[in-house]
Formats: structure tokens, C-alpha cells, sequence
């Protein structure tokens, strides 16, 4: 059994990520966000990543995100550790079109059985057949699943795309 949470996902809204460094990225987003909530967001279809809402300007939002710039793709002139933080920071431009999940209070679950293509976890609250879901085991990367079926404080998952199982157990990337 593996300790986990879940990420209901009430739907989307749209985000331009335009710059990034080191320590988080800036976007444009019509989103509703608050400083300091975590932000579930994606520049791909099935891959999801985890930042911190850091400020807010109008329609411009900071997060904080370690390592965004090569997160998101950008290869900076080496912002290598031993440099000053402001060195390491440095904005560099991007454009990336992405979404940010809505509806992301999580709900603690326990993983009971997992395979290459589901899981089975055990949870107080009961999400609809059909909700799609981010789920988290511990610190691995976040997951994105359909729950196709559900009984007596479980559910079924399918996940969006297969894994190895013994990287979900044990992996800690």
C-alpha cells in the first residue's frame, strides 16, 4: 500500500508561459489563482508538473517551479549552482501555450493495487465514473487517469498512459 492524492480535475483554463529561469516561470492566464496555492499545469497533453503561485499583475502570474527553465524546455548558458541567485534566475523567453487544471483541492487516498495501466485506491470521497484525476504516489510525478469503476470507498483507475509498475512503486523521479 502506497499513500497517495488525488487531484480531481474540474476542467481547464488556458496558459501562455512566456519566460522562464531557473526558479519558476511567468505566464498570461484568465485563471482564477491566489498567491502561495499550488498550480497543476501541462504544456502536453499527458505530463503534468506542480508550481507555486508566487504573484499575481492583471492577467500575469509568477510561479515558482525549481528548475522551470530546463522543465520548459529552454537551455540557458549554463546557470550552473555556483552562481549568485540573480545570475541563476535570469528570465529567458519562451513561448508555450499550456493548460492549467481547475478544481485541484486534493483528496488523500491509499494505493491498494497497481498495475501498468491502473490502480485501485482506497478514499473517503467518491469521484464520479468518468472524472478525470491527477494522482500523486508520494514524490513521483504526477498522473493523469479516468476513474472506471467504483464500490464501497474505492475506486478504479485507468491511467492515460502505461507505466512500468515497478517505477511507480519504487521510482523517485
Amino acid at each position: 500500500m502506497l499513500d497517495a492524492e488525488i487531484f480531481p480535475i474540474a476542467g481547464y483554463a488556458g496558459i501562455r508561459i512566456i519566460g522562464a529561469s531557473a526558479t519558476g516561470f511567468m505566464g498570461i492566464t484568465t485563471a482564477s489563482l491566489k498567491p502561495s496555492h499550488p498550480l497543476l499545469f501541462s504544456v502536453d497533453e499527458n505530463h503534468f508538473l506542480e508550481g507555486t503561485v508566487r504573484w499575481l499583475k492583471g492577467d500575469r502570474v509568477g510561479v515558482d517551479l525549481n528548475d522551470a527553465i530546463n522543465i520548459l524546455g529552454k537551455s540557458p548558458e549554463n546557470p550552473g549552482p555556483n552562481l549568485p541567485h540573480s545570475d541563476r534566475s535570469r528570465c529567458h523567453p519562451v513561448a508555450l501555450a499550456g493548460r492549467i487544471v481547475t478544481g485541484s483541492a486534493f483528496h488523500r487516498a491509499t494505493a491498494l493495487d497497481i498495475s501498468q495501466s491502473g490502480m485501485r485506491l482506497q478514499l473517503r470521497t467518491m469521484p464520479e465514473i468518468g472524472q478525470k484525476l491527477l494522482v500523486r504516489l508520494s514524490n513521483r510525478p504526477l498522473i493523469l487517469a479516468t476513474v472506471r469503476w467504483r464500490a464501497q470507498h474505492m475506486i478504479g483507475i485507468e491511467m492515460a498512459e502505461r507505466m512500468p509498475t515497478l517505477r511507480l512503486v519504487y521510482g523517485d523521479d
